[in-house]
């Protein structure tokens, strides 16, 4: 079974990863892997890296004009044949956004899982990722506190979220494309375990399920990735954004964050819905359209 895993950066990607890697090996799946065939691997594994095993996955980038693999931020090199890159590989990891590439890909794979966040959360773990040491060490840029980084690039944030989650949730039927949600592996992982399961048509007993969600815990896996893992925890932006950045959320993302069943204001309980409320997404994105014109208006 190939699965391609899917996501807009710092939504959980890394914690679904090891889920579904978790998931394959405890059932006898191949996990085999294209990037440690490959001769940079061995160097690989000696970079300052930000976790132990960020060299060992195979992470697809994704344009119009080009196939990429690449480790971290650090290594990239194009793929001339993605047919063999892909039959070289049981799980693919990516961040690209829709594109006129995507089609194909899909069809190469036999699931997509792609994995969405709260986007106020989100922006606001972006933020203190793009000012973590690690980055900061690739990629040097003046502003090195997350709350200044949140307050420089919170709209652009948010845009990238919004269009990025709503293409994959507009082809989630047309190609097959399971929606999971990372508040869901935090706040009822059985739950949102048992829909990846049917999704991914694998069978395991309550106590493996038990153990699963033992092994996964965001407690477990901060001690092995301290770096990487910050709060594993939901709802957080309603204490750290200001009135005028949940604001430029809502004119943003609000119409995509309500049809996610996100919740709409501070003080509200950490809501998400499975289930969407219609499927006119023509109409949910001239929704977004008309919300942001405000960002459009001299």
């Amino acid at each position: 079974m190939r699965i391609l895993q899917g996501g807009a950066p710092k939504c959980g990607n890394f914690w679904l990863y090891q889920i579904i890697q978790q998931l394959l090996q405890r059932t006898g799946h191949d996990t085999t892997s294209f990037i440690q065939k490959q001769p940079i691997y061995t160097l690989a594994q000696e970079w300052d890296l930000n976790y132990p095993s960020q060299a060992s996955i195979d992470v697809l980038d994704v344009t119009d004009l080009q196939y990429s693999y690449r480790i971290s931020s650090i290594f990239r090199m194009p793929i001339l044949d993605i047919a063999s890159y892909i039959s070289q590989t049981n799980h693919v990891w990516t961040h690209s956004p829709i594109c006129k590439r995507s089609p194909e890909l899909f069809n190469l794979f036999d699931k997509q899982v792609y994995i969405v966040r709260d986007p106020r959360d989100r922006a606001i773990s972006a933020a203190k990722y793009y000012t973590s040491d690690y980055m900061l060490k690739y990629y040097p840029q003046g502003i090195t506190e997350p709350q200044r980084y949140l307050e420089q690039h919170f709209e652009e944030l948010m845009l990238e979220w919004v269009w990025h989650v709503y293409d994959h949730v507009r082809l989630s039927q047309e190609q097959n494309i399971h929606i999971a949600f990372y508040e869901g592996f935090l706040l009822d992982f059985q739950e949102e375990l048992g829909r990846l399961l049917r999704y991914l048509e694998i069978d395991l007993s309550q106590q493996e399920r038990e153990e699963l969600q033992e092994a996964m815990s965001f407690s477990t896996l901060k001690r092995k990735n301290p770096k990487h893992l910050k709060k594993g925890t939901s709802g957080y932006w309603m204490d750290q954004l200001t009135a005028e950045q949940t604001e430029k959320a809502d004119i943003v993302a609000g119409p995509l964050i309500n049809f996610l069943g996100y919740p709409t204001g501070k003080d509200q309980p950490m809501t998400f819905s499975p289930v969407p409320p219609h499927q006119d997404f023509e109409q949910l994105k001239q929704d977004i359209i008309a919300a942001q014109q405000p960002l459009y208006q001299v």
